[in-house]
């Protein structure tokens, strides 16, 4: 399986040693979450996908090493629904910090930063910035962006001719890569719309004011029912296809 190839929490520190030896000195380190996922989905669902994406990643690069998923990430506005656990900002920052650290004093030079979770892109930002400026000889890539993957999402509905919003916090796209990823945590007789409207600055509000039951008692943003097992994987190899394309760029390679 690949992720005994590139994901260091599956190999021995001997194996570990000899890869950053031989030249992987590019490390992977993608933030989750563990939150609902409507009536649909396991609470993994972030930490699943991100390894999905990391691992493809990963092998695409050919010289990068995953460390561990973090999780949990920054879900407040989940937080009214049983099971979700959310971290305070400057613990979720605190621990990146400490993987940075502690993966510099291994080897590593480069840096690939991601989540999987929407709700971490925002401090994601400020942790990019002061990584570049607490460690000046390292390089930080953060080749993913929250408006990146919206306009991902975007581009997959039109291709897929899915209505609009189908694609937001346990659509139609992560149910897809769920039943691509993990079938046996995908519950599809239980799949129901939730909010398919605009998720535009006034329903934002709504959202982080109330939780996301302010928006949706399922709490699904988009629509499940159209999910398929195919779409899943196709997505995945465009989102990694573009993760790769912008890292390539930074290391020229």
């Amino acid at each position: 399986m690949k992720k005994f190839d590139y994901m260091m929490e599956y190999m021995n520190w001997p194996t570990v040693r000899s890869k950053i030896d031989a030249g992987a000195d590019t490390v992977i380190i993608c933030t989750a979450s563990i939150e609902q996922h409507g009536y649909h989905l396991s609470e993994s669902t972030d930490p699943i996908l991100g390894e999905a994406m990391a691992l493809l990643v990963a092998e695409k690069l050919g010289n990068a090493l995953i460390a561990p998923i973090i999780r949990p990430g920054l879900s407040e506005h989940h937080m009214p629904m049983a099971g979700s656990i959310t971290l305070r900002p400057e613990i979720y920052h605190g621990i990146i910090e400490d993987y940075v650290t502690s993966l510099k004093r291994h080897g590593f030079k480069q840096f690939i930063l991601f989540s999987s979770h929407g709700g971490n892109f925002s401090e994601d930002e400020k942790i990019y910035a002061q990584l570049k400026t607490t460690h000046p000889e390292l390089t930080f890539i953060r080749p993913l962006s929250f408006e990146g993957l919206v306009g991902l999402m975007a581009a997959f509905e039109s291709a897929y001719q899915l209505p609009a919003g189908s694609c937001g916090h346990a659509g139609a796209f992560e149910t897809s890569v769920m039943l691509a990823e993990a079938p046996e945590q995908v519950q599809m007789s239980k799949a129901a719309p939730g909010y398919v409207g605009q998720l535009d600055a006034e329903a934002a509000k709504k959202m982080f004011a109330s939780g996301i039951v302010g928006l949706t008692e399922v709490g699904v943003l988009g629509n499940p029912l159209p999910a398929k097992a195919a779409y899943g994987t196709a997505f995945l190899e465009k989102v990694t296809d573009d993760m790769v394309k912008k890292i390539q760029e930074v290391l020229k390679v």
